[in-house]
């Protein structure tokens, strides 16, 4: 239940209806408030209120205005009083005893209705709490329910066995069986569970190998329709725990159903494992040659001598002796060695640093990579809607045309030229032969399809048959907007109307830029310089506050009395408080070890993956588990949704133990950025990055203002920071309700302004490049002069024309968005730099404007930067910490699988959360103290943070002892 209620929420969930104050007349006030709060509370939660001490005071005097009852609330309900008032409630909303028969009647349901749409964990409690209401039942305690969830599972899940198994014929099943064949070598099934290796021959011939194993299969196309994606994974997560033998053990049913969901789960994910390697060693050898025809430059410039200076020797030579021979002018000043070098300069310049790069390219094509690539393009098959990209797939058919020996020349006719080949590669592709007849050079034509290939990939221009990430466009969106239009317009909260939509934000921009340039001469900060290439913006820095000095005393008292507090322990105290560990759910539907073994064990292994210092070092510790049992609780147990559900299930605990004069209200802002994990190179996951000076992945996170990490996503360096920002503000799946976003610069585009604001929110980035941005004009220059900006507005104004026209595709690419049926990156993907497409078009006027507004009130408010530079520095310090708890192996990958780095990361924001929860309470529990809490400035609490880490040891003997505890106040929770 939260603590901190909205005037709205309070008026949504604890107003006493008429027709419930019969219940309450006669009564004492004390009494009617108890009483109207038990009412309530059951008609929020379906079960009546633990311990009437964690009533959130908004709810309390909500309700004491409603009854007009202004006296204290009792400290304690007696327990005849507790019983008296859950009857009087029973009695007056008429419940009904949930005997064995409502029961069967709740499997029933949750089988038929619930599970079959994989509701997230607090989705299905919301629904359990509404079907308890709906049908008159006290909600049964928490240890019933979860026999009744299990009991319910085991039966939908035959259900789905017995439904994928009937749908295969026995040829199916004999080919699937014979994936679990063992002999000298691993199994097949062993083969397919392998992750992707690096952008090598070796990997590309192996993962080609894999998906023809899997499509010889010949799994039926609709074999898993009608099952949901999420079940899908489920099962196929399951199969992969286990081994060939094990699998053989299961019924034929089981086994099958299992086998076939690993199989197409594989099948995607290999087929996209081959579009990676398509678009990484195309961008590989193109990024290597580049860079190896920089330092031939460079190594040309350093070996030569100063032009400069040779040139003045030759001079004074030659002004000396005009009529002599050049031999004995020339070369005893300036030896034929330098000439000879000044020659290789001089032909080295020549060419074109295009050409140059181009001859290097092939050189590395033709000698290695082309014996892969042809192969990765027979194993696929390319697709496109697009009428533009046709000439690409009739180029891809003529390179995968099986041929021993192919020409080293085509025909001009024989090939598409245009929409493949770029102008600026014509003159390489297009050579000139014998009788002046115009051919193709082969090889300069394959690399440049390639090239080609890549673009449109990334862009989706060009899709490929069976993949997921590289499927069809038209599969991301959608594909009930007509029929549901209005209910995806509410679901934004947009107009229906592109004129209405235009015209307020047209009207929103007036406004910015009026009040902008009103309060321009008063702002002391933005000053406009007269530069060569017109006005430019100048921004005074933001003036240093005082430092907070009473908070080194705080951190000096949190390691006085929490002295070197292990990590572990304060990982076993957060499950003890949160019960997460119940969270991670065995991959089979039955499991024998004790919940509180199993606990014990879950906290082990995650301290290891979450520290790094992995599992064989836990086993080393004197708790009794052994490495074997620990591996077995990783492949079992951890998994990437259960690691989501356990940081947001502790998120949400933090926001409700936390206390509002101590830390202010939590607000609606979030800050996000990205920081570099070094890892492993022999994987696809791996780049290298120049802004990091490394290789390594990319973590980025959501960060509340209050040092609360909401969500966290693992990335490759190379990707869009902006479609991370998107996908953590719509799915972190938090209690906090995000309507701003703080990114740095490279968080923020034009874009990515046009989706923030068609999804509901404001994105607020604290810009690195302010001189040289312009505001946009909502209107013709002829129709608005400004007094004060005129100079750093744009010439021309926005097309809210392009804009209203291009609505309704805007908003049916923001609803893919929200509904998750593309993730961001692929969605942003599409609307790159050199994009003619009317959309992408739109979406740039769109983000023009929305930017506009930012910048006006941006530059004409201290405060809010300010605002925004604190909230960066929060998730500056959280990356701060990263190191400190994720110390194992150099704080480096030790994998080369991508789901091992998923686990590896989500681990350590599982540790870094059950800190800043450990911490948040310490905190509290000092300053509840009258003479800390007088010894705190304003200052300091305005910069208090649960962040400070050294009273924690992450480091020594690993022992976990379950029945201690921290010494820490037993917090007042609400019910």
């Amino acid at each position: 239940m939260e603590q901190l209620w909205s005037a709205e929420a309070l008026r949504l969930h604890w107003v006493l209806q008429p027709s419930e104050q019969p219940l309450l007349k006669g009564l004492p006030g004390p009494k009617r408030l108890v009483l109207g709060y038990y009412l309530k509370f059951f008609q929020r939660h379906a079960r009546f209120p633990n311990r009437m001490d964690a009533m959130p005071e908004a709810v309390v005097q909500f309700l004491a205005e409603q009854i007009e009852y202004d006296g204290p609330l009792p400290s304690d309900v007696p327990e005849r009083s507790d019983r008296r008032y859950r009857r009087l409630v029973s009695d007056h909303l008429r419940l009904r005893r949930f005997d064995r028969a409502a029961s069967g009647e709740f499997v029933e349901w949750l089988v038929v209705e619930v599970l079959p749409n994989a509701p997230q964990v607090s989705a299905l409690d919301e629904r359990m709490t509404a079907w308890f209401l709906a049908n008159r039942f006290i909600r049964p305690e928490q240890s019933r329910l979860d026999k009744l969830m299990a009991q319910s599972e085991r039966q939908f899940d035959h259900r789905q066995y017995a439904k994928i198994s009937g749908r295969l014929t026995l040829a199916h099943k004999h080919a699937l069986d014979a994936l679990l064949t063992t002999d000298e070598a691993a199994s097949r099934f062993a083969q397919l569970a392998r992750g992707p290796g690096g952008a090598s021959v070796q990997a590309v011939q192996d993962a080609v190998a894999r998906l023809e194993m899997v499509r010889a299969i010949g799994l039926p196309p609709h074999l898993l329709e009608g099952i949901h994606p999420d079940h899908i994974a489920s099962l196929a997560r399951r199969a992969a725990s286990e081994d060939a033998w094990d699998m053989r053990r299961r019924p034929e049913a089981v086994r099958h159903a299992l086998l076939s969901c690993f199989c197409a789960i594989r099948a995607a994910e290999l087929t996209d494992d081959l579009g990676d390697l398509v678009i990484s060693i195309i961008h590989k050898i193109s990024a290597r040659a580049e860079s190896k025809v920089i330092k031939e430059y460079v190594a040309d410039f350093r070996k030569a001598e100063s032009k400069d200076t040779v040139l003045g020797k030759i001079v004074l030579a030659v002004d000396g002796q005009p009529e002599g021979d050049i031999p004995q002018v020339i070369y005893p000043v300036v030896p034929r060695e330098t000439i000879r070098e000044l020659a290789k300069t001089y032909q080295a310049d020549t060419p074109s640093f295009t050409t140059r790069v181009h001859h290097t390219i092939r050189r590395s094509y033709a000698r290695h990579y082309r014996r892969v690539l042809p192969v990765i393009l027979r194993a696929l098959t390319f697709r496109t809607s697009s009428t533009s990209a046709e000439p690409l797939l009739a180029a891809l058919a003529v390179l995968t045309e099986p041929s021993d020996r192919k020409p080293q020349f085509y025909a001009e006719e024989e090939v598409p030229i245009d929409g493949v080949i770029r102008p600026k590669w014509r003159d390489i592709v297009l050579e000139v032969g014998p009788g002046d007849v115009v051919r193709v050079n082969r090889i300069n034509y394959e690399i440049c399809v390639l090239q080609t290939l890549r673009e449109k990939l990334r862009t989706k221009e060009i899709w490929i048959e069976g993949a997921k990430r590289y499927c069809d466009p038209d599969q991301d969106l959608p594909a009930d907007f007509d029929t549901r239009r209005a209910h995806y317009f509410d679901l934004l909260d947009q107009p229906q109307s592109a004129a209405q939509f235009v015209q307020a934000l047209r009207d929103g921009m007036r406004e910015a830029l009026s009040a902008f340039d009103q309060g321009f001469p008063a702002n002391r900060d933005v000053k406009l310089k007269a530069r060569a290439g017109g006005a430019r913006l100048s921004l005074r820095p933001l003036s240093p506050q005082t430092d907070p000095v009473g908070l080194e005393d705080l951190k000096a008292e949190l390691g006085r009395r929490w002295p070197m507090t292990s990590l572990l322990d304060v990982l076993k105290e957060v499950d003890l408080r949160t019960e997460f560990t119940p969270l991670f759910r065995a991959a089979g539907s039955r499991q024998n070890l004790p919940q509180e073994e199993v606990s014990r064990r879950l906290l082990l292994a995650l301290f290891g993956i979450g520290t790094n210092i992995g599992l064989k070092a836990i086993a080393a510790g004197p708790h009794k588990v052994s490495y074997k049992e620990l591996l077995y609780i990783r492949q079992r147990f951890i998994h990437k949704t259960a690691l989501q559900d356990a940081t947001r299930r502790i998120a949400d605990a933090t926001y409700r133990i936390r206390s509002s004069d101590i830390w202010g209200d939590s607000g609606t802002s979030c800050a996000s950025d990205s920081t570099q994990l070094a890892s492993w190179d022999q994987n696809l996951m791996t780049e290298w990055h120049q802004r990091y000076g490394g290789r390594g992945v990319m973590i980025y996170w959501h960060v509340d203002k209050q040092a609360t990490c909401v969500h966290s996503q693992l990335k490759q360096v190379s990707s869009s920071e902006v479609a991370s920002m998107i996908e953590g503000v719509l799915h972190h799946g938090t209690d906090l309700d995000i309507d701003r976003q703080f990114v740095d610069t490279h968080g923020q585009s034009v874009v990515g302004f046009a989706f923030c604001h068609l999804l509901g929110f404001d994105l607020m980035p604290r810009l690195r490049g302010i001189a040289g941005q312009k505001l946009s004009r909502a209107d013709k220059q002829a129709d608005r002069r400004f007094a004060n900006i005129e100079p750093i507005c744009t010439a021309r104004p926005i097309d809210w024309d392009l804009i209203a026209r291009h609505y309704d595709e805007m908003i049916r690419l923001a609803i893919a968005l929200k509904l998750r049926t593309a993730d961001a990156e692929t969605i942003l993907r599409r609307f790159t730099r050199g994009q003619t497409h009317p959309v992408f078009s739109a979406l740039l006027e769109l983000g023009k404007a929305v930017k506009t507004i930012f910048l006006c009130r941006y530059l004409g408010n201290a405060e809010l930067r300010r605002e925004i530079h604190s909230g960066l520095n929060v998730i500056e310090r959280w990356n701060g910490v990263n190191d400190f708890i994720f110390y194992g192996n150099g704080n480096e990958l030790v994998s080369n699988r991508r789901d091992d780095h998923e686990i590896s990361v989500l681990s350590l924001h599982l540790l870094q959360a059950a800190m800043v929860y450990v911490n948040t309470l310490m905190i509290q529990q000092v300053l509840r103290e009258r003479p800390w809490r007088e010894k705190m400035t304003a200052r300091d609490m305005a910069a208090l943070n649960p962040l400070p880490h050294s009273h924690f040891n992450p480091y020594g003997v690993f022992d976990l002892d379950m029945d201690t505890r921290l010494p820490l106040e037993e917090m007042r929770m609400a019910a």
